[in-house]
Order: structure tokens, then C-alpha cells, then sequence
């Protein structure tokens, strides 16, 4: 027999969501008001949510919760001249290919590339290619924008 599988239908109830109070200096929530209509946010609390998952994300990363599963994106602009994308660059993402989703290549000017590479898996695996990508030279700036996998 087949198993299956419901869906949450619009009438159905959410899980319940927790009450909570803050107190902010009146600068310091304008300011938040403000980004968070520019942002497109219709209410606080979805941009409170937004935020607070972006701190949690930002927190397993920085402290090394290296089993955590995510996904994200590397970014790297560099020197088309001296950066080594060739045979190392090229073996680097081959030895990540089990957490490589796709890459993308811009060629910004005649010197400058952005690369984008996204990625999904452990943040050790992830945190790894990061490492490795950052070892050639010509590397201009390079970003990681890490979510974890709820």
C-alpha cells in the first residue's frame, strides 16, 4: 500500500507561535522600522524571524558547528590574470564535487572575475572549500553566505 503524504492546507493551523516583548532604545527600532520597510517587510515579526534566523545561521558558522548541514554561496572576485584557474583551481572544486551545486562565471572587466559557487552539505566540507579556494593567489575578496538547513 502506498504511504500518503499530507500537505498543510491554507485552513489548516500553523504551529503555535511564542509571544515575546522587547525593549529597544526608540533609535535603534526606527532604524530597524526603516530597513525593514525598504527590505519589503510588511510586519516586524517576519522581519524580527528573518533576522534572528540570519543570527543563528551566522553564529553555526562563526563558532564551528561543523556537523551542521546548509547550503549557501561562495563568492570570489578576482584577478583573471593571477589567479590560478587553472589545473589547482580547476582540482580544487573537483574534490568538492559532492557538495558543489553549480558554479557561475562573470567576466566583470579585463582584469576582474566574480565567481559564484553554490554549495550544500556540512559546514566542515563547506568551510573546507572555502579554505582551499582561498589559497590562489589573485584572490580579491571572497564571501560566504551560509543557511542552515532547518
Amino acid at each position: 500500500m502506498a504511504k500518503s503524504h499530507r500537505r498543510r492546507h491554507k485552513h489548516e493551523k500553523r504551529e503555535a507561535a511564542m509571544r515575546i516583548s522587547m525593549s529597544l532604545p526608540p533609535e535603534l527600532l526606527s532604524e530597524f522600522d526603516q530597513s525593514m520597510k525598504k527590505a519589503g517587510f510588511s510586519d516586524r515579526s517576519k522581519a524580527i524571524q528573518t533576522a534572528l534566523h540570519s543570527f543563528i545561521d551566522q553564529y553555526d558558522w562563526d563558532q564551528g558547528q561543523d556537523s551542521k548541514k546548509g547550503a549557501g554561496a561562495i563568492m570570489m572576485l578576482y584577478d583573471n590574470h593571477a589567479y590560478s584557474h587553472d589545473d589547482s583551481a580547476t582540482h580544487v572544486q573537483h574534490n568538492f564535487s559532492d557538495i558543489i551545486s553549480a558554479t557561475t562565471h562573470l567576466h566583470l572587466d579585463h582584469n576582474n572575475c566574480l565567481e559564484t559557487i553554490m554549495v550544500r552539505g556540512d559546514i566542515k566540507r563547506i568551510k573546507a572549500l572555502t579554505k582551499s579556494l582561498s589559497e590562489n593567489r589573485g584572490i580579491k575578496s571572497l564571501k560566504v553566505h551560509f543557511v542552515k538547513i532547518v
